[in-house]
């Protein structure tokens, strides 16, 4: 299967097979006639495959009479700062994110800096499949320039964003794994500028991954073993592009990736009261720290984008999943990891307290997760089986299917980058948690080898 996903925002593949040279000037020609010949912020991630990518969106960027603006290797959200900073039509951010090396993709921001919604989406879809590109003639073709003092402007929106002299205050050490990736040029001066000392791993932005991209627990093993031998605060690990961020204890215990939102939350929350959104596969952990300041948890679909444009909708002050991504609004149209960082520091600075006592005020679910590789139409009609099987029961159909009980959740859902088949459970205790998932890992098994459901 040649594996090619488009989604709100994005168009993502495997380097060399549905993704291709050819494939990104298409749609880099489509983008310039979105953005009306407009300048566009054009930014990449370090992996081997983005430097032919990024070529071929500036040609076709360029083809369609667009200044374009390089920002090199830059992270996503800086590339969304330098899009509002810029006064640009809008960005292409060419990254895999947190898959492997074989994958690659396109991001796509509006002249406000964040991911395209999904009308603009269409828009931009209907120009693709319809080949209906602006041309330039060779008199209106414009030059491909920098912007060489964006990042400490961007730097310094960062820090006006945080209290820079409680965190100052605390000298905090930090242990920071860069993964290689695209945050390497930026998070070190950020870090300085907040008198923290840093312990880099996997500091070179080589593209050539140490490990799994996405922050999770068990990609932080390599972090977590470094903090067992040095003396450090906590230690935090960058996707790379930027986007999400995992923490590990100073007792080199890794936090799951379904901590970074609420643990964000505890800060932000206390400062600026608001609502928070988030998605139907996250944790409830989130909605117990809006419970205990009086705010209200709103979800929707997986999904970067979905949660963001949400975010803005409805005026709140944090928008995030449990992916490790969480975006600070108004002040950021992307999710950014380095403010991440910054707003737990300040709750460490402002509480006095380490990052493992404050992650224990978070309430201790169960969750398990699992995904099944197959075809598109198997994953749909598991998740039709799903619906009938649930048909009783309070059933969200607007993300593939999550039912909610009082002690428990169950989400099942297309994958939005890969062919799976994707199923999450959380439970108040581990037995309720097994059940629930075993049961509906057995069904997906059945509805994938053609079984029927019971």
């Amino acid at each position: 299967m040649r594996q090619l996903k488009m989604g709100t925002s994005w168009v993502r593949g495997v380097v060399g097979d549905a993704l291709t040279p050819e494939l990104v000037v298409n749609f880099a020609c489509a983008m310039g006639t979105w953005c009306e010949s407009g300048p566009v912020v054009v930014g990449r991630d370090t992996r081997r495959s983005s430097v032919m990518l990024r070529s071929a969106a500036l040609s076709g960027l360029v083809s369609a009479g667009c200044e374009v603006i390089d920002a090199g290797v830059a992270p996503t959200p800086l590339v969304s700062f330098a899009v509002r900073e810029l006064g640009a039509a809008g960005g292409i951010v060419v990254t895999g994110s947190h898959n492997d090396a074989r994958w690659n993709a396109l991001k796509f921001l509006g002249p406000d800096g964040a991911l395209l919604n999904a009308v603009k989406s269409e828009e931009l879809l209907d120009i693709y499949h319809a080949s209906a590109y602006e041309r330039a003639t060779w008199d209106r073709l414009r030059r491909v320039t920098g912007a060489p003092d964006v990042v400490d402007r961007y730097l310094e929106h960062l820090l006006a964003c945080l209290d820079v002299e409680a965190i100052r205050a605390r000298g905090f050490r930090v242990a920071v794994d860069y993964c290689n990736g695209a945050s390497s040029a930026t998070a070190g001066p950020f870090f300085h500028a907040l008198g923290c000392a840093v312990v880099g791993l996997n500091v070179d932005p080589s593209g050539e991954f140490a490990h799994p991209p996405a922050p999770s627990a068990t990609n932080m093993r390599q972090l977590a073993t470094l903090i067992r031998f040095v003396d450090v605060d906590f230690g935090v690990a960058m996707n790379v592009d930027g986007d999400r961020v995992g923490f590990v204890t100073s007792a080199g215990e890794p936090l799951s990736e379904e901590h970074t939102l609420p643990l964000a939350a505890l800060g932000r929350l206390e400062r600026r009261p608001g609502t928070v959104v988030t998605n139907l596969s996250t944790s409830r952990m989130v909605d117990a720290v809006a419970r205990r300041h009086g705010q209200t948890v709103l979800r929707a679909a997986v999904g970067e984008g979905y949660v963001m444009d949400r975010g803005l909708a409805e005026n709140a002050v944090l928008a995030g999943e449990g992916s490790g991504g969480v975006g600070m609004l108004p002040a950021t149209m992307t999710f950014d990891g380095l403010l991440t960082v910054g707003l737990v520091m300040e709750l460490m600075a402002r509480e006095e307290k380490p990052l493992a006592e404050l992650a224990a005020r978070l309430p201790a679910y169960t969750m398990r997760k699992g995904e099944l590789a197959c075809a598109p139409d198997v994953v749909y009609r598991a998740l039709e089986g799903y619906r009938k099987r649930f048909a009783g029961e309070p059933v969200d159909c607007s993300d593939g299917v999550r039912v909610e009980w009082q002690d428990a959740w169950l989400h099942a859902r297309a994958s939005n980058t890969e062919p799976l088949l994707r199923i999450i459970v959380e439970a108040d205790r581990p037995e309720r948690a097994a059940e629930l998932f075993d049961d509906a890992m057995r069904y997906a098994r059945r509805m994938a080898g053609g079984y029927g459901g019971d």
